[in-house]
């Protein structure tokens, strides 16, 4: 009697080894894939702010925003309201704010999402261009935005309205692609 006793707990002790044994292989693998898989942050920033220079170490842009997470997975970095200024030679510098953004791994393309607010002032301080839309995409280094949603773009004495819009922020050159309507107001006479 003493000999079943033992057999018995033996054999459920082996088969407890044996049940977590099978158990922590068929999650254990799983979770390390999904560890793989899962896009979460390695560092996030609050109030964050970066500047980038030319090779002359003069300002090339800044970037700012009030959250930042980078992720590892793919390098890539989320940003919430972010404000991008393009600084130009010359020039009164651009600047772009929108509700969310994403940067790609090599920090070229920035996707800013939500609305999106494109503005430049005058070398007096006084508003330039307002361009508002939403979802466009900014390539950094080419001072390139563009966008394929509605676009309004509001100068001094005209507005012009259309669907998809490419800028070529440097050359201060704007394409407007689809039913394109301009809105001109009459040079005021005094």
């Amino acid at each position: 009697m003493f000999s079943d006793r033992w057999k018995l707990v033996l054999t459920l002790i082996i088969a407890a080894a044996i049940s977590y044994w099978v158990l922590e292989k068929l999650t254990g693998d799983n979770i390390k894939k999904l560890n793989r898989l899962a896009h979460h942050p390695d560092y996030y920033m609050e109030n964050f702010s970066t500047l980038t220079m030319n090779q002359d170490g003069t300002p090339k842009n800044r970037l700012n925003a009030i959250y930042m997470a980078h992720y590892p997975d793919d390098n890539t970095t989320e940003l919430h309201e972010p404000e991008l200024e393009i600084f130009r030679k010359d020039k009164p510098p651009i600047i772009v704010n929108s509700d969310k953004g994403w940067v790609t791994s090599n920090n070229e393309v920035i996707l800013l999402s939500g609305n999106v607010y494109l503005h430049q002032d005058d070398e007096f301080g006084e508003r330039k261009i307002e361009l508002i839309t939403q979802d466009a995409r900014v390539l950094v280094d080419q001072k390139y935005a563009e966008t394929t949603k509605p676009a309004t773009l509001i100068t001094k004495r005209s507005v012009t309205k259309s669907i998809g819009m490419r800028a070529y922020l440097q050359e201060q050159r704007m394409e407007f692609l689809n039913d394109v309507h301009t809105t001109i107001e009459p040079k005021k006479t005094n």
